[in-house]
């Protein structure tokens, strides 16, 4: 006993005289600059969010962060990975936030720490729970009585998870983020407040500050006394922190998000932005002494049913697996082109700067192509059902993600429409086991024609695919998965149903089966392994499902692409015998995949729009032209107030000629104004028709246009199949409405291409087409 004791003593000195000898640093906001240990601090900062990569990589990542010049990481955390069920918490293995800011302080680094509760970072619902949508009537990101108790409790957890990191108590946490990009959302104070006083209350004693972009309307919106402001964008640097400056001109400038890349969604085509477009931004900023936070400098994997999507009531784009972001490390930590483009910025600025070398790159292994077996049929492993005479959403079951299969029985025949409101997210309809056709979201899908004859008893089923929640912008109060608002045939609503629930998280369990046709089915293949390293599964051999390794659940993959390879990290293989399973939702008769050391990017199924793609033109009647005129070669939003109010549902916007004399037309959003002057929600609106999209160098979507994002654009085509002016795109705006004016926002620094001379035509029933 007497020995135990002296020895736990001696531990006890020990740490004591470490915590001693750690040195004491302090971290403030001062009126231009930040202030550490007393003197200006230049902020050079690399994001990267630690469940995004496999804990034993969490080392080699933050290395080569501080290799390219980087002083500082800023990472999000996900309330829906650490509180996966109400008040269940998890902050261990890959979400153990304490383990990562230390890392990165071993490798003498600091830490910005965005804790949300709202996060976007095209992550499930924007990191938000989906069980909070249980909650029927809530609104998200606000103080609704229904939010708010869950998002302090979190909170409160999330601060206990890394105080001890925290600069003033001895750590490397300098400053921690007031919500997310709030501005641009909403603008109520109240729940703002009670985030920063939570934060606050909780025990944190370092800065705290909030971002949006550059706009005294979003800095209006969302700042609340005692927070720092700071502004995100992804080029036009010295244009943004002018209109920062003439707001808050006191504080330092901080670009908490400098987009360097862009992130992918299925259907569209891999986003690659240049050295040449990031580096002047990049330059100038570290060039004047601006902070700057690269967003990404790594982004990782969304493993499992975490990626997100952009979208509203009536467009959806859901995220690939890969969050490459193309940005300076590649998804599998590979340094790039543009890795060493800002590291020798960084270094120019600091020339005394001594960067220790770059870690030995990582192992990378081939695999031969090997089969999958058939083990088992989605359909013959449903739960026991649960009862209810209307369909009920994912949430309201208390399953947060996966598929759902529903069940109604019905006599015939079934001759005529099925109806399903809100396809959320992707529906395959089967009549007696037979499959039926697939109503997809992303395509606005909701009717499919039945024709079954047979006088008898029928068994209707609906496979419901979580394919992503959208996480940015107002659509995702409505963000619930299935069937939301009902099933209908030849205009009568269809009640009694049998819900089967199948979320998916334990796929080994499935009980051996036969094939049942039209159904997913589970396969399974083992391959030994002499090596262990990182290698990417090669899935064009696949159709669409999903993949786990060893239990791990890696995502989605689909043959649509752009994706066409799933990073496997060496740190999830093993020597030996590895176990890969798929289940596979396609009719492949043998399901093969290889390893291989490179990332595959290829387009094979675009989501562009049909009647540009078949030749068809609308027709424009002269009584449906309404206004003709004249947009500016500059940069920035331009309103456009017209003579009269004009009453439609559909605004055919044509551009008859576009600055640079070329034959191309782009547009970065477009919005329409009501008779009060207020925008029409953009969430409303459906992008029904465009004469010509970019899809081989670029993507050029003209979905694009309303997706509030502005560094994304409609663009014609233009590398190859180019039009001839005029061009024309087709907005719904859901409903007849008055319009008034209209505001439209041109690609950013580019001026080749943008309107110059538009007619306006409005319809109430929309527009032929020939």
């Amino acid at each position: 006993m007497l020995k135990k004791i002296m020895v736990l003593l001696l531990v006890v000195m020990v740490t004591t005289a470490a915590s001693a000898q750690q040195p004491k640093h302090s971290f403030e906001i001062g009126k231009k600059d930040f202030i550490l240990d007393g003197k200006p601090f230049h902020i050079i900062s690399g994001e990267m969010h630690y469940a995004r990569i496999p804990r034993p990589y969490w080392r080699d990542r933050l290395k080569k962060a501080r290799a390219m010049g980087l002083n500082t990481i800023c990472t999000y955390m996900f309330w829906n990975a650490h509180e996966p069920t109400p008040g269940k918490f998890d902050f261990k293995d890959n979400l153990d936030i304490a383990a990562f800011c230390k890392i990165a302080q071993e490798e003498g680094l600091w830490v910005i720490i965005r804790p949300g509760p709202y996060t976007c970072a095209e992550w499930d619902l924007g990191g938000l729970p989906a069980w909070l949508l249980k909650n029927k009537g809530i609104t998200l990101r606000s103080s609704d009585p229904k939010y708010m108790p869950a998002t302090l409790a979190f909170l409160k957890r999330a601060v206990q998870s890394f105080k001890p990191n925290l600069i003033s108590k001895g750590g490397n946490v300098l400053m921690v983020q007031v919500e997310n990009e709030y501005g641009v959302y909403a603008g109520d104070k109240v729940y703002v407040n009670a985030i920063k006083q939570t934060l606050l209350d909780a025990g944190v004693d370092v800065p705290l500050f909030h971002c949006d972009w550059a706009g005294k309307n979003y800095y209006d919106n969302a700042h609340v006394e005692g927070v720092m402001p700071s502004i995100n964008f992804g080029g036009g640097a010295q244009k943004n922190f002018a209109i920062f400056e003439k707001y808050a001109p006191d504080v330092p400038k901080f670009n908490s998000e400098f987009w360097t890349g862009w992130f992918d969604y299925w259907g569209g085509k891999h986003e690659v932005h240049s050295v040449e477009e990031k580096l002047a931004d990049f330059k100038w900023m570290v060039d004047n002494g601006v902070s700057v936070n690269l967003y990404m400098f790594h982004g990782g994997t969304s493993n499992g049913f975490f990626p997100g999507a952009n979208g509203s009531n009536t467009y959806f784009t859901p995220y690939t697996t890969s969050y490459d972001y193309d940005a300076p490390l590649s998804e599998d930590g590979e340094p790039n082109e543009k890795f060493y483009a800002f590291q020798k910025v960084i270094k120019d600025k600091y020339p005394s700067l001594q960067l220790p070398a770059l870690p030995a790159p990582l192992k990378k292994i081939t695999i031969p192509e090997f089969t999958f077996k058939p083990v088992a049929s989605l359909r013959e492993n449903l739960p026991k059902p649960i009862i209810s005479e209307k369909p009920q959403p994912m949430e309201m079951l208390d399953q947060n993600s996966g598929y759902i299969l529903y069940a109604h029985e019905t006599a015939g025949p079934l001759q005529g429409n099925l109806l399903i409101k809100r396809v959320m997210d992707r529906a395959t309809v089967y009549v007696d086991g037979k499959k039926i056709g697939v109503l997809d979201r992303r395509l606005n899908q909701s009717t499919l024609a039945l024709d079954i004859k047979e006088n008898t008893k029928h068994r209707i089923e609906i496979l419901v695919e979580h394919q992503a929640r959208v996480n940015f912008g107002n659509a995702i109060d409505s963000e619930r998965k299935g069937i939301t608002e009902g099933v209908w045939f030849n205009g009568k609503e269809l009640t009694g149903w049998q819900h089967y629930k199948l979320p998916l998280n334990n796929v080994a369990a499935f009980k051996p089966s036969a094939h049942r046709n039209g159904y997913p089915h589970l396969y399974r293949a083992k391959i030994t392994l002499s090596e262990t390293g990182d290698t990417y599964f090669d899935t064009r051999k696949l159709g669409k499902g999903l993949l786990w390794v060893n239990g791990k659940h890696i995502g989605r993959y689909w043959f649509i692409g752009p994706q066409q390879t799933l990073f496997i990290p060496g740190c999830w293989l093993k020597k030996g015998e590895n176990e890969i399973m798929i289940l596979e939702s396609e009719s492949i008769a043998e399901p093969k995949i290889t390893g291989i050391t490179k990332q595959i990017w290829d387009t094979k199924v675009d989501s562009s729009l049909l009647h540009g793609k078949n030749g068809m033109l609308p027709v424009l009647p002269d009584a449906d032209k309404k206004y003709a005129g004249t947009l500016e070669d500059k940069d920035g939003w331009q309103e456009v107030s017209f003579n009269n109010t004009f009453s439609g549902r559909y605004i055919c916007l044509e551009a008859n000629a576009s600055y640079g004399n070329v034959n191309y037309t782009t547009i970065a959003e477009l919005r329409f104004l009501d008779a009060q002057g207020k925008e029409i929600p953009r969430e409303e609106y459906n992008i029904v028709f465009a004469d010509s999209e970019e899809l081989s160098q670029e993507n050029g979507l003209a979905n694009l246009l309303a997706d509030n994002q502005p560094t994304t654009y409609w663009h014609t085509a233009w590398s190859k199949n180019e039009k001839q002016l005029p061009h024309q795109v087709i907005i719904d705006l859901g409903t007849s409405r008055k319009v008034k004016g209209m505001k439209y926002l041109p690609r950013t620094g580019v001026s080749k291409g943008r309107v110059k001379a538009f007619n306006l035509y409005v319809s109430e029933g929309g527009f032929e087409f020939k």
